[in-house]
């Protein structure tokens, strides 16, 4: 089979449907146990590494789901797949999934980290805060931080908007699981 001649065959929907399903699935486990956090009355401290890492995960799975729409090798049937995919979950390139600092930073962790430390002398980076930015508004390097009032996660001095994201993430969801009860197989509009 030639690359033109590529197609996602209506038996193989199941497998990218099943595939993004379970990223969108586990985002949405993680959002639900930060909300839990955030329903106790006076916010601790104690669970700080704990919301991170929470935040560090949903970041890593939605840049696994935005591989699906725009590949690392967009040609052949790559590229073909993606086109599909974008149709099919109506996205395009004004998405915000397609932010390449969360495709880098699951892809280039390693590098980044290197990158992040020979830019930032150690002693001058805030290792983990989790707050309002009020309490750090002066130009802070941050390894990891969630400004709570503002709803941003921060790695690596790279700041993600949150709600966006989880936006997005819940609506590819509620369309998989249409797409799951109609057998497995894409629902076009």
């Amino acid at each position: 089979m030639s690359n033109s001649e590529f197609e996602i065959h209506p038996f193989d929907q199941a497998f990218y449907i099943e595939s993004l399903l379970k990223k969108t699935h586990t985002i949405l486990n993680d959002v639900k146990s930060l909300n839990n956090f955030w329903k106790k009355k006076n916010y601790d401290c104690k669970n700080d590494n704990m919301i991170l890492d929470l935040f560090e995960n949903i970041i890593l799975n939605t840049g696994g789901i935005s591989r699906f729409f725009w590949p690392s090798k967009n040609h052949g049937h790559y590229k073909i797949r993606a086109e599909k995919l974008r149709e099919v979950y109506h996205i395009n390139d004004a998405n915000v999934l397609k932010n390449r600092d969360m495709r880098n930073h699951i892809e280039h962790f390693d590098e980044k980290l290197d990158d992040f430390l020979k830019e930032f002398s150690t002693w001058k980076v805030m290792r983990k805060y989790v707050g309002p930015i009020t309490y750090v508004d002066d130009g802070r390097t941050f390894f990891r931080a969630y400004f709570y009032d503002k709803d941003i996660f921060k790695m690596f001095n790279v700041e993600y908007e949150m709600g966006p994201i989880i936006d997005e993430i819940n609506r590819i969801h509620e369309i998989l699981l249409l797409q799951q009860k109609n057998g497995g197989r894409f629902i076009l509009e």
